[in-house]
């Protein structure tokens, strides 16, 4: 897998806060969590909410900071990435949280947390996004492709499909499980309105944020319609 090498910069660190509120973004693949996550981050008031658990990401996180236990990992990504009202955004898949052992301890070992539940209600496109995704190891702009050999599977686009559906009911389950009433966001909506889905954010996390704080750059607005989801969801 090719990493999204901007997420490393040191640009995106910022000094040392102390971490007084978690933000999660809790997600499945192709839900639209990097446009909803960079333009979080555009904010400069609710973290910088990257994939710092996905498997890939956290070995090479690891690597870059020196350190091993996943705890110390955190503790690293709290001293780096923290905006200085002290929130520190992240984002996850649920199966992301096996890193910690699950989403459960993984909600426990985050400090004042609130999540967001970012979906996507044409699950269909949703899990034909994916399969590409998974052809072709694009996940989001700017990322190397390790194939451009896409091809119609619908096999593959079923078990997409159902991956989709157990990560959206395990992160519901872990909710109920931990007492936590998250906010629900919708790929289409947040699509449609970015900064309003960013203010929605702020108010959820107890976050001020000015309009100027929200103003969102063209690049992180949208996964791109094409004629060939359209072919494949007519088949």
């Amino acid at each position: 897998m090719n990493l999204f090498q901007p997420q490393f910069d040191a640009a995106l660190d910022r000094p040392s806060t102390e971490v007084r509120k978690v933000v999660l973004v809790a997600s499945t693949p192709r839900s639209g969590s990097h446009m909803l996550g960079h333009a979080m981050a555009a904010s400069g008031v609710l973290g910088v909410p990257y994939e710092y658990l996905n498997p890939a990401n956290l070995d090479e996180w690891r690597r870059r900071l020196g350190v091993t236990g996943t705890d110390d990992l955190l503790r690293a990504l709290f001293r780096r990435r923290t905006t200085p009202n002290g929130v520190f955004g992240l984002k996850a898949h649920y199966d992301h949280a096996q890193a910690f052992g699950g989403a459960a301890a993984l909600i426990a070992a985050l400090p004042d947390t609130v999540v967001v539940h970012i979906r996507r209600g044409d699950v269909l496109r949703q899990a034909i996004s994916y399969a590409i995704a998974r052809q072709t190891g694009v996940w989001i702009a700017g990322q190397d492709a390790m194939s451009d050999d896409i091809r119609f599977d619908a096999a593959l686009i079923n078990r997409c499909l159902n991956d989709i559906v157990v990560q959206n009911a395990r992160w519901d389950t872990a909710f109920r499980e931990a007492g936590i009433t998250p906010l629900p966001l919708f790929y289409e909506d947040v699509r449609d309105d970015i900064a309003g889905a960013v203010a929605r954010v702020a108010r959820h996390a107890g976050v001020e944020c000015q309009p100027q704080d929200i103003a969102v750059d063209a690049q992180t607005r949208r996964q791109s319609k094409t004629s060939r989801t359209d072919a494949w969801v007519e088949r």
